[in-house]
C-alpha cells in the first residue's frame, strides 16, 4: 500500500513539474503571398507529431498510449479542416486523401515527394500540413492537464509557402493534498467527470478556433456558417436504450441547424435555444440498431449556403436490443440473510447483474447490487418477513433486460426484543415485542425506524402524551401486529405521525382521544375498528387502506380530513357521529353499509361501488354532491349537486325539486324517471308522500324486494300513516300471503276504522275465509283479490 501511495505521488510530483516546464514559444515569422496564390481545392495531411532532440527545451508530448497519440493527431486534422471549410476553401475529402497517399506509400513514398508533385497526385491546388509539438492527455489523483500545441503550414501547387501559424490550447486542474487524509479526498473526487477524451477534444477545437482566427479566407469559395464550437458526447462511443446522443452547436445566429448519425438517422433538429446557440438530441429506442456511424452537424444560412462539421473520432454505435431474459432464479434462506443464484444464459455482451428488492410486488423496487458472478447474499432482512426480488442481466451498453418475474422470499422470524416503561429517542430497525402498558411521556419524542416490526401481546398498548413518529418506506414499511388487542391511544395534547405503516390484528389500532393524529400510506386489517376519533382534536388521513374491520373508520369528534384511502369489506366502511369532516377522493365499496351518519355528513368524489345512486349503500344524514364512476384516480366525477354552500334551505329546495319531478313522472307512467327522483329523494328526507309514491312505483316495476324494503322502512319511520298500511296489505294480497295481509289491516284499522277502503279490504278478507261448495280456487282467489282491490284504488 505504501508503495502505492508513493508511485502516486511521484506522478503527482512529476504531472506539476512538467505543467511548469512549458517552453516559451517565440513569435515566428509568417510568410504570405499574394491573394491569387492561396488555393481553393485543398487536401489536408495526416497530423504528424515532431520529434525534439534529447537536449531539446522544447516540452515532449506525455500520452501514455499510442491509441492517445492516434487520436489526437486524428481529431486536430478534423478541427483544423473544419475550420479552413468555414474560412471558404474546400478540403478534399479524408478517405479520398488517405487512399491516394496509401497507394504512394509512406516512408519512401509521398513523404519524399516535393509540395509540387503531392498537389499534383492529389489533384488538389494546396495541401496542408500539421506539426504536433506537444500534446499532453494527463489524469493523476490531484493534477489534470490536457495541452496541444501545434502548427499549420499551407502550401500551394506552386510549391509557394501561403504561410504558417502555431498556437497552442490547454485546460488543467491542480489540488494538492495536505496529508494522508487529504490525498484519500482527493483519490475519490470526481473534478472531471467527462470522458478523458472528450476533454481532449474540446482542447483540440480550441486551438482550431484560435487558428482560424489567423488563417486566411479564401476569396474563391463561399462564406460559410461561422463556428465558434461543437460539443457533443461521442465519446461515450456506446448508448443503450434511454440513453441520449447530444449536441451542441456555438455560431453564428439564425442558422438552421441539424444532425446526422450516418444512414441510421438523419437530419435531427438543433433548435436555436439562445443567441448563436443550438441544441438538440437523439434518445436511443428499444430495437434501434447500429455500429460505427459517424456524427455530421449540417449548418445552413438564410441564403442557403451550407455547411457540414464531421466530428472526428466519431463512430459511435447504438444498441436497443435488450439482453435475454434470465433464467431460473434459486433462493436459500439463513440466519445470516437471503442467498440468491440463478443460471447464466449464453449472451456476449454481458456486463454485471443487477439485484433489486422490494417488500411488495406491485410496489418500489431498489437495487441492492450489482455484480459480476450469478450469486448474491442480502444479510439486510428482517426476520419474520416477506421479500421480493427481481434480477436482471445489463450488458455494455446499460441495457437491462426484460423482468423474468417477481421471487418472494419469506424469512424466518428468529430475534426478538422486549420495549417497556417509557419510550423515548430513535429505535432501531428490529423485532420488537410489548406485553405491557409503555407510554410516550409528555415532551419526549420517540421515533420508529423504516423496517422495524413491533407485536404486542395481550395486555401490550402505547399511550401517547408526547409525540410518536412511525415512519416505514415503501420497501421497508413498519408492521405492527397483534392479536385481537388495543394499539395506539393518542391523548390529549399527544401528537402521532404514521406513514407506510401496516396495522394487522388488533381490536382497536389506532384510537385518537383528542390529540392530534396523522396517518398516511398505511393498511390496516380486521378488528372493532381500524381508527377511532373520539375526542375533540385534529386529525388528518389520507391513502389508507381498511379491510376487513366491523368498523373501518369512527368518527365521533375533531376536525379533520379522510381522503385518498379504501375501505372495503367492512360492516360499516365509516361511522359518523360528529365533529367536522372532509371526505372526498376515496374509495368506500364492498362494505355492508358504505357510511353510516348519525349527523348531517356532506361527502363528494367518492367512488362507493357504483354509479347508480340506490345501490351507494348509504345510510343516515348523508348529503352526496358528487361520486366517481370508477375507482379513484380513475373513476370520472359525477355532479348530483352545484358545488356551492350547503344550507338547510339549498338542501330543502333540492329535495322539493327531486319530490315534484318523481311524482310528476308517476302520473305521466314514467316510472323509471319516477323512481331515479324518488330514491334520491328519500335519502334527502324522510317524507311520508315520497315512501308512497316511491312504494307505487315499485309496484307498477314488479319489484317486490325492493317493494318490501321500501314498504317495512315506510312503516317504520311513519307508522301512524294509513295509505302505507293499505298498499302494505295490497302487496301483500298479491303475494297470497292472506295471513300477514290479514294482520295488518287489522292494525289499520285500529288507526281508521271508519276508512271505506279498509273496510272493503276486511269484507273481502272475511269472504276468503267463508267455505262455499263452489269455492275458487287459490289462484282464482289471488287474481279476484289483485282485481278487485286495483278497481277500488282506481275508484279513488
Amino acid at each position: 500500500m505504501i508503495n502505492k501511495h508513493s508511485s502516486l505521488i511521484f506522478l503527482l510530483l512529476a504531472a506539476i513539474l512538467l505543467g511548469g516546464c512549458f517552453t516559451k514559444k517565440t513569435t515566428q515569422a509568417v510568410q504570405y503571398t499574394e491573394e491569387e496564390a492561396i488555393p481553393y481545392k485543398i487536401a489536408v495531411l495526416p497530423a504528424e507529431y515532431i520529434k525534439h532532440a534529447e537536449n531539446s527545451t522544447e516540452h515532449k508530448s506525455v500520452l501514455v498510449l499510442d491509441d492517445d497519440r492516434l487520436f489526437v493527431a486524428d481529431i486536430t486534422r478534423a478541427a483544423i479542416t473544419n475550420q479552413l471549410a468555414g474560412k471558404g476553401f474546400m478540403p478534399l475529402q479524408k478517405d479520398v486523401v488517405d487512399n491516394t497517399l496509401a497507394e504512394l506509400g509512406r516512408d519512401d513514398g509521398w513523404r519524399k515527394m516535393s509540395d509540387v508533385e503531392l498537389c499534383k497526385q492529389l489533384n488538389a491546388d494546396g495541401i496542408v500540413k500539421t506539426d504536433i509539438y506537444s500534446a499532453d492527455m494527463i489524469k493523476a489523483v490531484a493534477f489534470d492537464l490536457f495541452q496541444l500545441d501545434a502548427e499549420v503550414m499551407m502550401y500551394n501547387a506552386a510549391g509557394t509557402l501561403v504561410g504558417k501559424w502555431r498556437d497552442s490550447a490547454s485546460k488543467r486542474r491542480i489540488s494538492v493534498p495536505t496529508g494522508v487524509i487529504g490525498l484519500a479526498g482527493t483519490i475519490v473526487e470526481e473534478v472531471f467527470s467527462d470522458p478523458i477524451r472528450r476533454q481532449m477534444r474540446m482542447v483540440v477545437y480550441d486551438w482550431a478556433w484560435n487558428m482560424a482566427q489567423v488563417l486566411p479566407d479564401c476569396p474563391k469559395g463561399p462564406k460559410l456558417p461561422e463556428v465558434i464550437a461543437v460539443d457533443t458526447n461521442v465519446d461515450n462511443l456506446l448508448f443503450g436504450v434511454g440513453r441520449r446522443v447530444a449536441v451542441r452547436v456555438d455560431a453564428e445566429p439564425g442558422l438552421k441547424c441539424s444532425f446526422s448519425i450516418g444512414d441510421f438517422k438523419k437530419d435531427i433538429p438543433l433548435p436555436q435555444v439562445s443567441q448563436g446557440v443550438y441544441e438538440g438530441f437523439y434518445v436511443v429506442a428499444e430495437g434501434d440498431k447500429a455500429a460505427n456511424e459517424p456524427l455530421m452537424v449540417k449548418m445552413r444560412k438564410a441564403n442557403g449556403v451550407d455547411r457540414l462539421w464531421i466530428e472526428s473520432g466519431s463512430l459511435i454505435s447504438l444498441d436497443g436490443v435488450l439482453p435475454p431474459i434470465l433464467e431460473t432464479i434459486e433462493y436459500q434462506t439463513g440466519r445470516d440473510g437471503v442467498k440468491l443464484s440463478w443460471l447464466v444464459p449464453s449472451a456476449t455482451d454481458l456486463e454485471e447483474f443487477v439485484v433489486e428488492k422490494g417488500n411488495d410486488p406491485v410496489g418500489e423496487f431498489e437495487t441492492v447490487a450489482r455484480i459480476k458472478t450469478p450469486e448474491f447474499v442480502d444479510t439486510d432482512v428482517m426476520q419474520g418477513t416477506a421479500v421480493f426480488y427481481r434480477v436482471r442481466i445489463k450488458d455494455k451498453a446499460g441495457n437491462l433486460s426484460p423482468l423474468n418475474g417477481i421471487h418472494k422470499v419469506v424469512m424466518p422470524q428468529f430475534d426478538e426484543r422486549e420495549l417497556f416503561g417509557e419510550l423515548s429517542g430513535m429505535l432501531v430497525k428490529g423485532n420488537y415485542r410489548i406485553g405491557f402498558p409503555v407510554t410516550v411521556p409528555e415532551g419526549s419524542k420517540f421515533t420508529i425506524q423504516s423496517g422495524t416490526k413491533i407485536r404486542f401481546d395481550n395486555k401490550g398498548r402505547i399511550d401517547v402524551f408526547g409525540e410518536l413518529e412511525s415512519i416505514g418506506d415503501i420497501s421497508a414499511p413498519v408492521r405492527l401486529e397483534s392479536n385481537s388487542t388495543l394499539g395506539i391511544k393518542v391523548m390529549s395534547g399527544g401528537k402521532a405521525l404514521f406513514s407506510q405503516c401496516e396495522f394487522s390484528g388488533f381490536s382497536k389500532a389506532v384510537t385518537s382521544a383528542g390529540g392530534y393524529t396523522e396517518i398516511r400510506s398505511s393498511s390496516f386489517g380486521g378488528g372493532e375498528y381500524a381508527v377511532a376519533v373520539t375526542e375533540t382534536g385534529n386529525y388528518d388521513f389520507k391513502g389508507l387502506r381498511v379491510s376487513g374491520a366491523r368498523q373501518g373508520l369512527v368518527l365521533s369528534a375533531g376536525n379533520g380530513s379522510v381522503v385518498r384511502s379504501s375501505i372495503t369489506n367492512c360492516t360499516q366502511g365509516i361511522y359518523f357521529k360528529g365533529g367536522s369532516v372532509e371526505i372526498k377522493d376515496n374509495n368506500i365499496f364492498d362494505n355492508e353499509r358504505n357510511i353510516v351518519a348519525a349527523g348531517k355528513l356532506v361527502v363528494s368524489g367518492n367512488y362507493f361501488g357504483s354509479a347508480s345512486i340506490e345501490k351507494l349503500k348509504l345510510e343516515g344524514d348523508v348529503l352526496v354532491k358528487s361520486i366517481l364512476d370508477a375507482p379513484y384516480p380513475h373513476g370520472r366525477k359525477v355532479v348530483l349537486i352545484d358545488d356551492k354552500e350547503i344550507t338547510p334551505e339549498l338542501r330543502e329546495q333540492k329535495f322539493a325539486e327531486l319530490k315534484t319531478l318523481g311524482v310528476n313522472a308517476f302520473h305521466s307512467q314514467h316510472y323509471g324517471d319516477a323512481y331515479q327522483a324518488l330514491i334520491q329523494a328519500v335519502k334527502m328526507k324522510d317524507d311520508r308522500d315520497i315512501y308512497l309514491y316511491l312504494s307505487y312505483t315499485l309496484l307498477a316495476l314488479g319489484d317486490d324486494v325492493a317493494l318490501s324494503e321500501i314498504l317495512d322502512e315506510g312503516i317504520s319511520k311513519f307508522p301512524y300513516d294509513v295509505r302505507l298500511h293499505q298498499l302494505n296489505v295490497r302487496y301483500l294480497l298479491n303475494k297470497g300471503d292472506i295471513k300477514q295481509a290479514r294482520q295488518v289491516l287489522e292494525k289499520a284499522l285500529l288507526l281508521s276504522p271508519a276508512d271505506s277502503n279498509l273496510l272493503y279490504m276486511k269484507d273481502y278478507l272475511d269472504h276468503l275465509a267463508v267455505p262455499t261448495e263452489s269455492a275458487p280456487t287459490d289462484n282464482d282467489e289471488e287474481k279476484a283479490s289483485e282485481d278487485k282491490i286495483k278497481d277500488k284504488n282506481d275508484e279513488k
